[in-house]
């Protein structure tokens, strides 16, 4: 859609003036251009002004779609995949290699700030080597992270977390060599994990309670310390490896959520998260925008995977669309779109989400 064209009708939608059009078309313009149109989940052709006329159709006229509209305009999060990877970018030096510096610094009884020496020491480079990075989804982006750190090897790298039996030897065997040629002959394993994700909006994903007698846990994170266990009668990882969750983006719900059932879960893992959303940013239930969500949510999309998402899968209320995909912890109103067909009530969205669980796919 030409840019004239959209603004057409967003001024009969929203029954602006001149004035109106010129201050909202000039802050849309730049939005999209910056930031919206990169959305990865548009179809070919069409794009954020195209979904933004036909978002604000379904609302009421005036006060509903102003509203709206100011909450896309003031309040909405999207991370851009340049701004992603920036986060990803600052991954190694600012999360990873001040990590295993410090701890080196602590076995070499150096203070943390004699930088120089630490990174400058046989141990640092084998306390480097003998760190194991492990994807939990495809969303890590492993191939991004490992070309921004240099420092790393090709073969600390794992796209999954669940290392393949085949993958073993040859990372064993690539370890020894490294660290032979580093001088070390005493227990050449990994004995660091570094696990890690892109986004988590509730945590429930990573680790869960498991609703049974048992009180066992589900989620990645319990069923990475079996496959652990299965690491270390393999001889490629200590059986007391430290284990680091990296996560590129969360919720301040997620991170606390994590952090108390690991500790519940009797994990002594340490969880990072580089870029935190706080609670205040969140979608607050007196808001105009909130009740919208309730007003126009579509039941159908409760399946056995989620229940009800007015404000986002486990209440999160996130404003947040990441270039790639929306997240279903953000508010209904950013994702949700539905069919025609009864029961469902024709919902669209501003920016359609890929849902990884759908009812239409086996």
């Amino acid at each position: 859609m030409k840019d004239s064209i959209a603004e057409r009708m967003l001024a009969e939608l929203m029954c602006w003036e001149a004035e109106e059009l010129k201050e909202h078309a000039a802050k849309l313009q730049a939005l999209a251009v910056l930031k919206y149109d990169e959305y990865e989940q548009y179809k070919p052709g069409i794009k954020f002004a195209e979904h933004l006329v036909i978002w604000l159709r379904q609302f009421e006229e005036g006060r509903e779609r102003e509203d709206a509209l100011q909450f896309i305009e003031k309040n909405l999060l999207f991370i851009t995949n340049r701004e992603l990877n920036h986060i990803i970018r600052l991954a190694y030096p600012d999360w990873v290699k001040i990590e295993i510096r410090n701890a080196v610094a602590e076995q070499l009884s150096l203070s943390s700030w004699d930088v120089s020496h630490i990174v400058a020491s046989t141990d640092f480079k084998i306390a480097l080597r003998r760190s194991l990075f492990l994807g939990l989804s495809d969303g890590a982006r492993l191939d991004r992270f490992r070309r921004a750190s240099p420092e790393l090897s090709h073969e600390q790298f794992a796209q999954e977390y669940e290392v393949a039996d085949r993958s073993v030897e040859r990372m064993t065997e690539e370890l020894q060599k490294a660290l032979r040629a580093l001088g070390s002959n005493d227990r050449l394993i990994f004995n660091k994990v570094w696990l890690i994700d892109d986004f988590a909006g509730s945590g429930h994903t990573l680790i869960r309670p498991h609703v049974t007698p048992e009180g066992e846990f589900n989620g990645k994170l319990p069923k990475f310390k079996r496959r652990l266990e299965r690491l270390a009668k393999q001889s490629l990882v200590e059986a007391d490896a430290s284990v680091n969750v990296l996560l590129y983006i969360a919720s301040s719900q997620a991170t606390d959520h994590v952090k108390s059932t690991l500790e519940e879960a009797k994990l002594d893992w340490q969880l990072h998260v580089i870029h935190k959303i706080p609670s205040k940013s969140c979608v607050q239930e007196s808001t105009a925008f909130a009740k919208l969500c309730h007003k126009y949510y579509d039941p159908s999309t409760k399946d056995e995977h989620k229940s009800e998402t007015q404000l986002g899968y486990s209440g999160c209320a996130l404003p947040l669309v990441i270039s790639h995909n929306t997240p279903n912890n953000s508010v209904c109103l950013l994702w949700a779109e539905t069919g025609t067909e009864s029961p469902a009530r024709n919902r669209r969205a501003l920016f359609p989400r890929y849902e990884r669980h759908h009812k239409d796919r086996q």
